[in-house]
């Protein structure tokens, strides 16, 4: 029997940030699965009404609201609505990301809004979320995950994303000095550091790096991660059993960066 199966989060409450697609879609399936009613937020309204009509039909309840997390405003939004939906918080995955598609290049390459918009995304609304979140949290303690990468420890020369590697690099140090502050609180915070995960996000290299893996020049666990595999570890980390795990990040990446040296 798998974690989902064992009722994780029977009676929890979480948020998830980027739930439309992906990384987060897969979450929100799968945390509902364990037994959490789930809160969802996501800028792409279709894309989000249709994870919001598959977790009911699995039985899940859900709450969600449109919200695009570059606005301050609509993160702190994000979290009353959970709140106002269920009346409790134990769960954070800070999963929502503007990627390296839209925001990718050198300091040089790279114009300032879009500098921008990769450090408000991926860094300031974790600050934002978290702040509206942690006073909810702390009566009965739960787990914020956020979602970093491996970017945040190697650069790219035919990919090269210094905005978005930026970003995740200070999610890892936010996600460390956050689990210092608040582990009197009984909130534990954990970061994930996804590889190269079949989503939007990886589109364009998606191919490359199938190919390099078919070639044994790639991953090593020889496929390419799919959302499900970073949903299963938000789950753990989420759960009781990381009870005594905070301040810490997961590679999971198939090994690659294992087998760069």
């Amino acid at each position: 029997m798998g974690i989902a199966e064992s009722g994780a989060l029977n009676g929890r409450v979480a948020i998830i940030t980027g739930a439309a697609t992906g990384i987060g879609r897969a979450s929100a399936l799968l945390f509902a699965r364990a037994g959490a009613r789930v809160a969802l937020a996501d800028a792409r309204a279709p894309e989000l009404a249709r994870t919001v009509e598959d977790v009911r039909a699995a039985g899940g309840e859900v709450e969600s609201v449109g919200a695009d997390l570059a606005r301050p405003e609509a993160c702190a939004a994000v979290v009353a609505s959970a709140v106002r939906a269920f009346g409790r918080l134990d769960v954070v995955l800070n999963n929502a990301a503007v990627g390296t598609m839209v925001v990718g290049g050198t300091v040089e390459t790279i114009g300032l809004d879009l500098w921008n918009l990769a450090q408000d995304v991926n860094v300031r609304a974790i600050y934002l979320v978290s702040r509206a979140a942690v006073p909810h949290m702390r009566a009965a303690g739960g787990a914020i995950v956020n979602i970093a990468s491996v970017s945040a420890f190697r650069g790219s020369v035919e990919r090269p994303s210094h905005a978005y590697a930026a970003s995740k690099g200070a999610v890892l140090s936010l996600t460390r000095a956050m689990a210092a502050s608040y582990g009197r609180d009984r909130i534990r915070v954990n970061a994930i550091c996804p590889g190269t995960i079949r989503t939007r996000l990886s589109a364009d290299i998606v191919d490359r790096v199938e190919d390099a893996t078919k070639a044994g020049r790639g991953i090593p666990l020889g496929r390419i991660g799919e959302p499900e595999d970073i949903a299963r570890c938000a789950l753990f980390l989420a759960s009781d059993d990381a009870s005594f795990i905070s301040g810490a990040h997961i590679v999971a990446d198939g090994g690659a960066m294992a087998a760069a040296g």
